[in-house]
């Protein structure tokens, strides 16, 4: 007798082919190594890239051989050949200053694109079909990826820096422009002074730290005479692309008001900081 109530349990089966498994894994790989190593600022040399796809979908497939579930091993497995493969696309670490930061960010984008990756996929399919979406989810994959390179071009061309000044261990940290136009120097020491805007820390180190206070004059288009106040901090450091810069006692002015319309900054570097 036909129960319209009763519980049909199916069964799903899935064939999975080796070697197209292989081949995807291998492709896919190769172009998340590529965009990874566009992201770090790392020259690609597709010899080393296709070597580490290789090794990376043939770890892919011994992993799926192997059974592993999404376990604790699983997982160190695939962070150990996630490692292994930005090893092999940029070489010797020592030779080309590879840092554990940028491994550990090399994985993060590996992981933050193939997280993406999934959902589009998953999204996409169903919206317009897998064929259409192999094609359109990496496309896009690339797009976000260049669209945040160019950016990144476009705040470098400005030449703005993230600076953290430091004083009596609290620490506060701005988007810095270094100005080639900004000769501002304190009169008593002679030191170069950058201009940043006033917030309550600030100000509270100029009422905690008296001792620091200074008064700096300065002259402007529009405005013939102007003084500024001012305070000697602990420390100035200026993170570049691959090194800190740091200054010790640093001079810095404090601006009532915004220094960029936009807040792309917050701070005005002297020109003789950027060495």
């Amino acid at each position: 007798m036909y129960n319209p109530y009763r519980r049909t349990e199916v069964i799903r089966i899935y064939e999975v082919y080796i070697d197209i498994f292989l081949a995807q894994n291998v492709l896919m790989d190769m172009q998340l190594l590529i965009l990874t190593l566009l992201l770090l600022k790392e020259k690609i040399i597709f010899h080393r890239v296709f070597a580490a796809s290789l090794i990376g979908g043939a770890g892919a497939v011994l992993i799926l051989i192997s059974g592993i579930g999404f376990q604790i091993a699983y997982i160190l497995l695939v962070l150990a050949l996630d490692s292994g493969m930005l090893l092999i696309c940029i070489g010797q670490p020592i030779k080309h200053g590879l840092t554990g930061r940028k491994l550990v960010m090399g994985i993060i984008y590996l992981h933050g694109m193939v997280f993406a990756y999934g959902k589009l996929m998953e999204c996409t399919a169903r919206l317009v079909g897998e064929g259409y979406a192999q094609i359109l989810v990496p496309a896009a994959i690339a797009g976000v990826v260049l669209f945040i390179l160019a950016y990144r071009k476009f705040v470098e061309s400005r030449h703005i820096y993230e600076v953290t000044l430091t004083e009596e261990g609290e620490n506060v940290v701005y988007k810095a422009l270094f100005d080639t136009g900004n000769f501002l120097t304190d009169p008593i020491s002679g030191k170069p002074v950058s201009v940043v805007e006033e917030t309550d820390i600030t100000r509270r180190w100029l009422e905690m730290y008296p001792q620091k206070y200074k008064i700096i004059p300065y002259q402007s288009v529009g405005r013939a005479h102007g003084i500024l106040e001012g305070i000697v901090v602990d420390e100035l450091m200026i993170q570049k692309e691959r090194e800190q810069v740091v200054k010790k006692g640093a001079v810095i002015a404090l601006y009532k008001g915004k220094l960029s319309r936009d807040g792309t900054f917050q701070m005005i570097l002297n020109r003789s900081l950027n060495g």
